[in-house]
Order: C-alpha cells, then sequence, then structure tokens
C-alpha cells in the first residue's frame, strides 16, 4: 500500500513543463495521495498572465504589460523603456536572458523574434514594464491559514555583475555556470516592515486562491517608486539543494533534509485530515 507520493516532477513529464500537471492528475485518478499542489493550481500558475489577472483582482500590484498574441506582427507598447519580454508560459526561466531586456523598439522587436524562433511562433509572450528595485523571493512550507511557516525572504545581489548587464534573475544565473549572471548570490531581504508584511499578507492569500499545497515560492520586485510588484507564482518550486527555496531555509537554520522532512510531514497532515 502506498501511503503517498513525494512528487518531485517539478519540470514536467519527460521535462515537458506542461506536463507538470499530468503527474498529480494522474495520481489523482488512480486515488493515490501526494505531495505538492493539484493540477489546477499547475494549469493556474503556467499562464502567467492568467496568474497576474487573478492577482489584480484581489488588489495585488503587478508591473504595466502588454499581451501579445501568436498572429501579431505589429505591437502598440504603451509602456516606457526598459521592458522585459518573457515566455507567457513557463517556469525556471527559459527563455528569459540578458537580451530579454530592451532598451528601444529595435531591442524590443529582437527580444520577441528571439522566443518566437526558440519556443514557436504558436507561443503568447508578456511584454512587461522592467522593475530595477530589490529583486524578492518568497517561501512558504505548509497550508494557510491553519498551519505555515514563512520563510525568511532574499534577494539577489547583483553586485558582482558587470554594470552594462541587466539585473535579472534568469536562464543564465540558473543554468550556465560560464555566465556572469551565474556568480549572482542570494541573502536575506533588507525589507522595511510594513513592506515584508505586505507582501507576506498577499502570498499567503494568493497561497489560497490558487490552490496551493504545501509548499510554494512567490516571486516580487520593487518598483522605482517603492511598491512591491507580483512577478509570479511557483507551486512545487524546485526542490534542488541550491534552489531558492533551500536557500530561504538555511538563513532560516533550516537544513536541506530538514526542508525536505518538513514538507513531507505538511503533506502528511494534510492527507490525514482528509481521511477524518
Amino acid at each position: 500500500k502506498v501511503d503517498f507520493v513525494f512528487n518531485l516532477c517539478d519540470e514536467g513529464y519527460l521535462n515537458e513543463p506542461r506536463k507538470e500537471l499530468h503527474v498529480p492528475a494522474l495520481l489523482e485518478i488512480l486515488k493515490i495521495p501526494y505531495t505538492g499542489s493539484p493540477p489546477q493550481c499547475l494549469a493556474y500558475c503556467y499562464d502567467k498572465s492568467l496568474v497576474r489577472g487573478i492577482a489584480k483582482e484581489m488588489k495585488i500590484p503587478v508591473p504595466e504589460s502588454v499581451f501579445i498574441k501568436p498572429g501579431d506582427t505589429t505591437f502598440e507598447i504603451p509602456l516606457h523603456f526598459p521592458v522585459i519580454v518573457k515566455p507567457n508560459f513557463g517556469d525556471s526561466s527559459f527563455g528569459i536572458t540578458q537580451k530579454s531586456v530592451a532598451k528601444n523598439p529595435e531591442q524590443l522587436m529582437n527580444a520577441i523574434s528571439d522566443i518566437r524562433e526558440k519556443f514557436g511562433y504558436d507561443k503568447f509572450i508578456l511584454v512587461e514594464e522592467f522593475l530595477t528595485g530589490k529583486d524578492l523571493s518568497v517561501g512558504i512550507i505548509g497550508n494557510p491559514p491553519e498551519t505555515y511557516n514563512v520563510l525568511p525572504i532574499i534577494e539577489e545581489d547583483y553586485s558582482s555583475l558587470p554594470p552594462d548587464l541587466p539585473k535579472i534573475c534568469g536562464y543564465e544565473a540558473k543554468w550556465l555556470p560560464s555566465s556572469p549572471y551565474y556568480k549572482i548570490k542570494s541573502i536575506p531581504a533588507d525589507l522595511p516592515e510594513e513592506i515584508e508584511r505586505f507582501i507576506v499578507e498577499c502570498c499567503l492569500k494568493l497561497f489560497e486562491r490558487l490552490e496551493c499545497r504545501d509548499y510554494c515560492r512567490f516571486d516580487w520586485r520593487i518598483a522605482s517608486n517603492g511598491v512591491p510588484k507580483l512577478l509570479e507564482v511557483n507551486p512545487n518550486p524546485g526542490w534542488c539543494w541550491d534552489g531558492h527555496l533551500a536557500k530561504m531555509a538555511k538563513i532560516g537554520g533550516i537544513s536541506y533534509s530538514e526542508m525536505l522532512r518538513k514538507i513531507l510531514e505538511t503533506a502528511e497532515q494534510r492527507i490525514k485530515k482528509l481521511k477524518i
């Protein structure tokens, strides 16, 4: 008999991100409990524009943006440069590189063309105002509103980055050891108390609204006027030892193995409640 499955398939079945939700969906069909978020949550959060819409409905600030459809060949971008261009679907920063930040119309067109060439001309694209303030991540282990633990908020330290490069934590920072972005470090965030409280409150609301479970990560960035804005919600975030969730846990005095134990215990408690 299987008590429950520790779902480590955060990159999608056969590394196809669209199939990340297929694994928990199959487990539900087989009536096997599992850790982490359910298929509907994963479907919501795979679509960045959808999450933005839900956040705006909840009065949670998000960057100004423009949605580009596959057939669009001309674009009206009512945003001030610089902007950042990213695939609307996906995770793990695929498609987000230093070339994603555009400072003029020519660079914008190049960034859009680059995404279409790499990911297909049938994909939707999101163009957002490029925020230049603190780049933040918030981690939650537990299941609000009952029992949960908000891990220490971290920010990206871009001090080692050459000044001519845009300050982003994208594909190069996570997957290319030869890139200067790979030297970016995560450090404890230095935030005013009221800003930190606001961000955490928004994360807890989104956790419940999007039906996240057991653990989740939220990415934020501070705008030039000091307003924190939500970038993404990452249910079932990467559980690897050097991932952002593990970095937050370490700062909070939680070892990697202890973090995994807490996720398992959280899921076990939730599953036991369902059986009562």
